[in-house]
């Protein structure tokens, strides 16, 4: 008789991180993490870019409220050029601003993936994808943007990689779950290891 996995909670209310558990089926709980984020970057102006995600994806997970036996899963993620870590925009004018910048560049979206347990880090994952956007004309960017909406605010990137805004890049790195924000095969795999699923 096989045991059952671990509870699992998933620190997040990432829409996109519940869809890919999901369509993966598991069993997860959503808590949304009680965290400052804009606090913990600003304390941590130093940091590198997968240094902060790291460090945010850890306080997402070690601040929910969950039995000691519970599995519980937080991830971050940033959007990087040069270097630097990227904030969110506040409107949609400077939401053409940003995608604007990245017109016929490349960037980086970097990450990090935590699993603990009773407070204890059973697992971490960083990883980096490497994308880059195509020289679209301004019309182009004015009509995915007007049908994206104001869900664009939503990205630090400013685009929806799972709608029409794909057509802005000539070129993604192949672990699309990890661009949406949670690289599935390593979490299944930390999950298998741990009791969160069976092996």
């Amino acid at each position: 008789m096989s045991l059952q996995p671990l509870p699992l909670v998933l620190a997040s209310s990432s829409s996109i991180r519940r869809k890919i558990l999901s369509s993966a089926g598991l069993n997860f709980t959503s808590l949304s993490p009680p965290v400052d984020e804009t606090a913990i970057k600003a304390s941590n102006l130093h940091f590198t870019p997968i240094n902060l995600v790291e460090v945010l994806a850890e306080a997402k997970v070690l601040s929910v409220k969950v039995c000691k036996q519970t599995l519980v899963i937080g991830a971050d993620q940033v959007l990087e050029v040069d270097g630097e870590a990227l904030d969110k925009v506040k409107n949609m004018e400077q939401a053409k601003q940003r995608l604007w910048s990245l017109r016929g560049r490349e960037h980086f979206l970097t990450g990090a993936c935590v699993l603990v347990q009773n407070k204890n880090t059973l697992w971490k994952h960083s990883y980096q994808s490497r994308l880059r956007m195509r020289k679209f004309s301004e019309e182009s960017l004015d009509s995915i943007l007007e049908k994206t909406g104001k869900k664009a605010l939503s990205s630090v990137g400013c685009y929806l990689l799972e709608g029409q805004s794909i057509q802005l890049f000539e070129e993604i790195d192949a672990d699309f779950s990890a661009m949406l924000g949670l690289p599935i095969l390593p979490v299944l795999a930390a999950l298998r290891k741990f009791g969160g699923l069976r092996s």
